[in-house]
């Protein structure tokens, strides 16, 4: 834990010290990096009050009082009692006010290109990305999930991010991967017009995958399907499935997979759509001491 702790002090360190966020007066300005952040928020918030403001900022009471009491005095801000509650003050932004906002955020737009000013677009894309995934962690929020066809690139992302998460959560060994590359070499080579691809997405993150093959006459295999770990329990899973059966279903075509009999929750799931244990076998190449098994779920149509 303590070195999780270290790197997030100095990364924080780094990030203050770059945006100029201890400085007692924000982008060059009269005001502290907490009063620009009071003005945007009542900016942009209709109706909001001096209590509202102390429960979203965390601030001190007695803090938000002198400081709306020197926005008055400067003619920065204005109070409004409420149309429905004399005792209610509503906090607006005048014209001097909204003026003051504007040239911060155009200072603090400048200053953020300028930092961004040598960066690639893809390092930029994945700046952003990185800068999502620590508020949703942080706030312990998952951004909307989407399901699509894969597209260019996604085939070697999934072959990449399923030899690394068997290495890691099972001990396979190199053989797994180039299993999976020989077996993508061949889909590519071979692909039917029947052949699809899903992945999960979140946030312009793969959150999983799911591919049907054909196999013979009436007949497919559910190939390449895995969730990331910090996705799972979340129905992504049962949802890329429900994909993969409801497209057999409609072309009348039966399935099977493969899967080992360790992973218990992958079983679990192929029973409640109704696949059935057909075969099993021993598979000592990626690691000692596996057991294949095949599933199968007849017509679905």
């Amino acid at each position: 834990m303590k070195d999780y702790v270290d790197s997030i002090r100095e990364f924080n360190r780094y990030y203050t010290n770059a945006l100029g966020l201890l400085n007692n007066h924000f982008l060059n300005s009269e005001y502290s990096l907490t009063e620009a952040r009071l003005l945007y928020e009542i900016r942009h918030s209709k109706d909001i009050t001096a209590r509202e403001l102390v429960r979203l900022l965390n601030l001190d009471k007695g803090y938000l009082s002198r400081t709306i009491q020197q926005f008055e005095k400067k003619g920065v801000l204005k109070r409004t009692p409420s149309r429905n509650d004399f005792r209610i003050l509503h906090l607006e932004l005048t014209k001097k006010g909204r003026d003051i906002l504007s040239k911060l955020i155009v200072a603090s737009n400048s200053q953020i290109s300028g930092l961004l000013k040598d960066c690639s677009d893809p390092d930029k894309n994945e700046l952003v990305s990185s800068m999502n995934f620590i508020m949703r962690v942080l706030s312990k929020e998952v951004s909307p999930v989407i399901y699509r066809e894969a597209s260019i690139g996604d085939l070697g992302y999934m072959i990449h991010r399923q030899a690394v998460l068997y290495r890691d959560e099972y001990k396979f060994n190199d053989s797994f991967e180039e299993y999976l590359i020989q077996g993508m070499l061949e889909y590519l080579k071979n692909k039917t017009e029947f052949d699809k691809v899903w992945v999960a997405e979140s946030n312009g993150n793969i959150a999983g995958a799911i591919s049907i093959i054909h196999s013979g006459k009436k007949l497919s295999q559910i190939r390449w399907f895995y969730t990331e770990p910090k996705f799972r329990n979340l129905g992504i899973g049962k949802n890329l499935l429900n994909l993969a059966v409801d497209y057999a279903k409609s072309k009348n075509v039966s399935i099977f997979l493969w899967t080992l009999s360790n992973l218990d929750a992958a079983r679990n799931l192929y029973k409640r759509f109704g696949f059935v244990l057909s075969e099993s076998k021993p598979n000592q190449i990626w690691r000692k001491g596996l057991t294949e098994e095949r599933w199968e779920l007849g017509e679905v149509g």
